[in-house]
């Protein structure tokens, strides 16, 4: 299986198989990938200690890191006999985004794969946790883990956008949908794809120094048929029954969370763009869903990323 995609899991530094976990061993099951199980740990209450008592420190740490080391073989041995390709890195370091761009740059993995860290999102977008760095700057596409009763996902909903109709923006819309239909196939789930219409936005960015855009009904009945046409072309391209297509009006984060949510969706498949000032970062859908996730996120990066 070396020529196999691999995926990549930072696991917990507890020892404990998450939600992440499972989602991982059962997605490298699914889809016949290496898994790197990568184990960044760093207990500060040790390195507290250590300043009482330093000579102390290098002997808690290794002990620490030897009794992860034997559960994460015990754990990795089980899955082995099941023919699973699964390696393990264990680390110990207060650098773990770095850690985690190194092991991206290495490996090239076609996922990254991590237990969603839930903070407060005006934490979030001030402090840039470990969740948000990896939604901006890891360049492969990154599945954030929710608790679920479903290692695979069973039922996905893809999130696009006609917002603007730029090269890179129908570009990552295709790129969104190619990633959700071949992980939909993989998994034997059930895809389904929504794009929320919203007039607001697009009203205000039409805006300009003489005024804004017409306000007409015949116009905004126009334009809202020239992007559920656009919205079905898509869908076609990409092989999606009509059944499965999820046409709304509306906020995209409040509806694209709310609809997740109501219908039982295990996974989000959303995409993201180069961000440009704070203004942008609260624009985001995907980044403004995921503070508020409905269920497990997958990001797919623009390729500029």
């Amino acid at each position: 299986m070396k020529d196999s995609p691999c995926l990549v899991l930072i696991a917990s530094s507890r020892q404990e198989r998450t939600p992440a976990f499972e989602r991982a061993i059962a997605l490298a099951g699914a889809c016949g990938a290496r898994l790197r199980i990568v184990a960044l740990d760093h207990v500060r209450l040790l390195e507290v200690l250590g300043l009482f008592s330093p000579g102390a420190l290098a002997k808690l740490r290794d002990a620490h890191l030897h009794a992860h080391r034997r559960w994460l073989d015990e754990q990795v041995e089980t899955e082995r006999s099941k023919g699973l390709d699964i390696s393990v890195q264990l680390l110990w370091t207060e650098h773990v985004f770095e850690e985690i761009q190194d092991c991206v740059r290495t490996l090239r993995p076609g996922m990254l794969i991590k237990d969603v860290h839930l903070e407060a999102s005006l934490q979030r977008l001030f402090s840039t946790p470990l969740d948000w760095a990896l939604l901006r700057h890891c360049p492969c596409p990154v599945q954030l883990v929710t608790p679920s009763t479903h290692p695979l996902p069973i039922k996905m909903i893809a999130a696009v956008s006609l917002y603007r109709s730029s090269h890179a923006d129908l570009r990552l819309n295709d790129k969104i949908l190619r990633a959700a239909t071949h992980l939909a196939a993989q998994c034997h789930a059930e895809l389904h794809v929504l794009y929320v219409y919203d007039w607001a936005a697009i009203y205000t960015s039409g805006a300009t120094m003489l005024g804004g855009m017409p306000v007409e009904a015949g116009f905004q009945e126009a334009l809202i048929e020239a992007h559920e046409e656009s919205f079905s072309s898509l869908c076609a391209q990409h092989g999606i029954a009509e059944r499965r297509r999820h046409f709304m009006t509306g906020t995209p984060h409040l509806m694209v969370e709310a609809f997740a949510r109501q219908n039982s969706f295990d996974l989000l498949v959303m995409g993201t763009s180069p961000r440009h000032g704070l203004e942008r970062v609260m624009g985001d859908t995907a980044e403004v869903v995921l503070t508020h996730a409905p269920c497990s996120v997958l990001v797919v990066k623009a390729d500029s990323l």
